[in-house]
């Protein structure tokens, strides 16, 4: 229970955190917020409380932020975010989700260079972090809280994609 509270907890101190001002998207980006919120609940992990999973709640928030402006967030159907989620092939020329949501942030009107916490956010998200497999001090790291190197939505994408499919699809059709 006390990992579901940090979750709301999260999504509604993110959703303020990166509301800047009255306007009609930041009533849409507390709405995908939500529903990331909602979709992510029954499959939270509730054995611990950190690790790639909880990337995944601002991921899917800026990725259902991004659809089209005629949809709205708490309709978008979880195939769809599926879907979105699922890894791309190498070589393949199908954008990837953070170009995906690149491109629809800036038709949005969103610099992504400038200073405003959804910036910042979809920064931290996208910036490339190295290997990690020791601390500071030399100690090896366990073979858990080992870092393979790549960005928190790629870590976020690689834990949600199965998940939401096994929870989501393929527990229906069973």
């Amino acid at each position: 229970m006390a990992d579901m509270r940090n979750l709301w907890w999260t999504a509604g101190r993110m959703a303020f955190s990166v509301a800047e001002n009255d306007s009609w998207l930041n009533q849409r980006w507390t709405d995908s917020l939500r529903r990331s919120a909602t979709l992510l609940e029954p499959v939270w992990p509730r054995s611990y409380s950190s690790g790639s999973f909880s990337y995944a709640l601002p991921t899917i928030a800026l990725l259902l932020y991004a659809v089209p402006l005629g949809d709205d967030p708490e309709y978008v159907p979880v195939e769809d975010i599926i879907k979105a989620l699922t890894p791309r092939p190498a070589g393949r020329e199908a954008p990837s989700l953070e170009d995906t949501i690149r491109e629809s942030l800036t038709k949005r009107g969103h610099d992504l260079d400038d200073a405003s916490e959804l910036s910042s956010l979809f920064r931290s998200l996208v910036e490339y972090r190295p290997p990690i497999a020791y601390t500071s001090t030399g100690v090896e790291l366990t073979s858990a809280d080992h870092w393979p190197g790549g960005t928190l939505m790629d870590a976020a994408v690689e834990w949600a994609h199965p998940v939401f499919t096994h929870h989501y699809l393929r527990r229906n059709t069973a």
